[in-house]
């Protein structure tokens, strides 16, 4: 039988490094993912609230923000009679829609992005 012995050392401060920026990146995949999935329900008559969440979310924050002063009133009145012509897909609570459509693939793609500058795959 043959005997060894190993010695391991681990520098944890980088290990920290490299799991932050590895979550930074995974949460700047989601957010990618939900505003692009999110946006394909948002009413789109002129095309302002659309870019209004492009303009106010800062990708990797881990808030997609949709900002001007009607998003608050058709967010939450999916009851409204939307306009179809320019966005067949229209609909209040276009975030809903999109999560209940996409959550796992958003799920998957973070942890593949996670898994890849964490693992270095």
């Amino acid at each position: 039988m043959i005997n060894f012995n190993v010695k391991v050392k681990i520098d944890s401060t980088k290990l920290r490094q490299k799991r932050k920026q590895s979550k930074k990146f995974a949460q700047m995949q989601l957010d990618e993912d939900v505003l692009k999935d999110s946006n394909y329900f948002i009413p789109e008559e002129s095309g302002n609230l659309m870019q209004s969440g492009i303009l106010h979310t800062r990708i990797g924050s881990g808030k997609v923000i949709w900002k001007t002063p009607y998003a608050r009133r058709l967010y939450y009145n999916p009851q409204y009679h939307f306009h179809k012509e320019t966005n067949p897909n229209a609909q209040g609570l276009w975030f809903e829609a999109a999560k209940k459509l996409h959550k796992e693939d958003w799920l998957h793609k973070a942890k593949k992005k996670y898994s890849k500058f964490f693992n270095g795959k």
